[in-house]
């Protein structure tokens, strides 16, 4: 198959298993907002920020590495080997989590410790689930995977937060029974107990994905730090109110980081199959280029068009959220490129540069967040998050040479750095009038910046 056409395919599929719940998720929005506090909304987000970062220490983000070397398996016999000795870390680290978090939790006497223990847990069973579906080239059943499990996370949101007013607590346990319930389908469905044995586990290949995934946990550590040393500060400077706030603020970069969340998963599958064959850069660097126009233009058109949407969907108590949603936009932007440059480093198996960068990104962002938030408050975190990202971007940007040389327009980045600052100054001038001007600046940019994109996007479409 066409590389091309496999990412648009694989894209595609993921995108159409996810899309609908993650839309009525975000469109649940004014639900969560009306009955949950700003605080209450502050120590889900504190506790689902916490989970996320223990799971790569847990998993050693082995899940990683099977995706990638189960890509490569020839055979039935390559791939039991692979699962189980993914699976032989994953339930080590997992035994001695648990045996650390009990202990440690229980002398601080946190209240909510069981929840973020077994959370925590049933993310990493979720993930390996994710990634084996990938690896073996099932596609469409990972999205299936997803869209069930997001679908019975949204029901039970609603039914625990709702109808029983559970409020933390039904929010945490919608999305602990998801996870769990649809791992346990799953593996049954796969006979995922066919593909483990660890009669004759291979030394050399352990080594080979330990090597492979352990400079990506600083990598994965290293951006959940800087998402939820935001969250922490913010909890113990200013208090869970503001965390709430910023909280909702996230949710739009969020949505963009989902629309991109879809591409992604792809790309790190067709990255990997193109290595070391003909037409390899000429695939990257036309990948890259539609990559970087769409992006920007959903920067640009979020940031104008968030004032016409944003108090429709939010209730009055959070108004002041939108103020950090376009420097927050601007962050998952350089992320998410970031990130593009990661799928090439992972698919030449150098999984180095991506502990180093994001490591070094995540001190900045502590750094400048402590010296700031006492001045300027949330927009420390806005601005530390925003700062920290660009520097990853900048320096996987020159490392990636080492394998592709990536072509930049000029005049495009004139254009839309000249688009970036009348689109903001409009935005912060809360004048409706002047915020509209700036949606047609959006859409005209948007044409004018994707106008190769569209063709290709209409003649796929005419051919078929």
């Amino acid at each position: 198959m066409n590389e091309q056409k496999r990412l648009l395919k694989n894209t595609g599929i993921i995108a159409i298993g996810n899309l609908s719940t993650k839309l009525v998720s975000f469109l649940l929005l004014p639900l969560y907002t009306a009955v949950l506090s700003t605080s209450e909304y502050g120590i889900i987000d504190y506790i689902i920020s916490i989970s996320i970062f223990c799971a790569p220490a847990i998993s050693l983000l082995m899940e990683e590495s099977m995706f990638r070397f189960l890509i490569d398996c020839r055979n039935e016999e390559d791939k039991t080997n692979v699962i189980s000795m993914a699976l032989m870390y994953i339930l080590a680290g997992g035994i001695v989590f648990v045996l650390i978090a009990i202990p440690v939790l229980g002398i601080i006497k946190y209240q909510y410790s069981f929840y973020l223990i077994v959370y925590v847990l049933s993310v990493v069973i979720s993930g390996m689930i994710s990634a084996l579906l990938r690896g073996i080239g099932r596609t469409d059943k990972y999205a299936i995977y997803n869209f069930l499990m997001s679908f019975c996370q949204l029901v039970l949101n609603v039914l625990f937060i709702a109808v029983f007013y559970w409020g933390v607590r039904g929010m945490l346990l919608a999305s602990i029974v998801s996870h769990f319930l649809f791992s346990i389908v799953y593996i049954t469905r796969l006979r995922l107990w066919n593909y483990i044995s660890f009669k004759k586990l291979d030394k050399k290949l352990a080594k080979e994905m330990i090597k492979y995934s352990i400079p990506l946990i600083p990598n994965k550590l290293s951006w959940t730090i800087i998402n939820l040393s935001d969250r922490i500060i913010i909890m113990n400077v200013i208090g869970s109110e503001a965390s709430g706030l910023y909280a909702v603020s996230y949710k739009f970069p969020n949505l963009m980081d989902t629309v991109y969340g879809f591409f992604y998963q792809s790309w790190k599958e067709s990255s990997a199959r193109v290595v070391n064959q003909e037409g390899q850069n000429a695939f990257y660097d036309q990948i890259y280029g539609y990559l970087k126009s769409f992006m920007y233009s959903i920067v640009l058109g979020m940031t104008a068009f968030m004032p016409l949407v944003f108090h429709f969907m939010i209730d009055s108590r959070y108004n002041e959220a939108i103020l950090y949603v376009p420097l927050l936009l601007m962050g998952t932007y350089f992320a998410n490129i970031s990130g593009f440059y990661g799928g090439i480093f992972t698919a030449h198996k150098e999984t180095k540069i991506m502990g180093t960068t994001t490591l070094v990104a995540a001190t900045l962002n502590l750094c400048i967040n402590l010296m700031l938030i006492w001045k300027i408050g949330l927009y420390a975190a806005a601005i530390s998050t925003l700062l920290a990202n660009m520097i990853v971007y900048c320096y996987r940007k020159v490392r990636v040479r080492k394998y592709v040389m990536l072509k930049e327009n000029n005049l495009k980045m004139v254009v839309s750095w000249i688009a970036t600052l009348v689109i903001f100054g409009l935005f912060y001038s809360k004048n409706i009038y002047m915020q509209t001007v700036g949606c047609i600046c959006a859409v005209v940019y948007a044409v004018w910046d994707n106008y190769k994109l569209l063709l290709l996007i209409l003649r796929r479409g005419k051919s078929h």
